[in-house]
């Protein structure tokens, strides 16, 4: 087996994907919570003001991979090379920032924040991945499969994650989303999946979650 095949090398993930990369649950999230105006700041190829802007939703993109912002604008996406540390952007210019799926790769997370407390008007919407009961997993062999991403810098608790946005933020809130139904991996498609439907309907009670969900509401 390729090492390549265990750790991945995220750095060009979206350029070697053929269908739009968009998480639905992250899209009602978005849309749940977000203003008019969006800034996707970590927007690789622009799928996700792609997909909001078929909501309604005006949706400008900001990425630091050249190649994505150059896939992003053959899309019809406003994007640009941006470092999230620093937004070229005045004070309140959208509603809402997403930062999905970025904070665990970035040198200076505070700093991402901070930037995004300061350009956003109303809210900041947050997605990392979790790893809260990583230590649940690994005494019986298991970890996140996104423990195995080479560009993963930062990895956060909920505890973290709420410690890290009470720096910045007054009013947050964090959530433990998306269960894992653990013992479902041999089981066979029939049974795994009125299993895990179990699970979400807490019928089944599971402590194992993969993303946590913030909303920060800008001071």
């Amino acid at each position: 087996m390729d090492k390549n095949e265990i750790f991945r090398n995220t750095r060009d993930w979206y350029l070697n994907t053929k269908n739009d990369q968009v998480h639905d649950k992250l899209v009602k999230f978005a849309i749940q919570h977000s203003g008019e105006t969006i800034l996707d700041v970590g927007c690789a190829t622009g799928d996700y003001c792609n997909k909001l802007k078929k909501y309604g939703f005006e949706c400008v993109g900001v990425d630091i991979n050249q190649k994505y912002v150059d896939k992003a604008l053959e899309k019809g996406i406003e994007a640009y090379i941006m470092d999230a540390e620093n937004l070229d952007f005045p004070d309140n210019s959208f509603d809402t920032i997403l930062l999905f799926e970025v904070l665990e790769h970035v040198k200076r997370p505070d700093r991402v924040l901070k930037e995004a407390n300061r350009v956003a008007k109303e809210k900041v919407l947050i997605s990392v991945p979790n790893v809260t009961k990583f230590f649940k997993l690994k005494k019986y062999g298991l970890t996140y499969d996104h423990m195995l991403d080479q560009d993963h810098t930062n990895f956060f608790t909920k505890q973290d994650l709420e410690k890290l946005l009470s720096d910045e933020f007054s009013e947050f809130k964090v959530d433990e989303r998306e269960v894992i139904g653990l013992g479902l991996i041999d089981l066979p498609w029939c049974l795994s999946y009125p299993i895990l439907a179990l699970y979400k309907l807490k019928i089944i009670k599971s402590s194992t979650y993969y993303r946590l969900y913030a909303i920060a509401v800008v001071n």
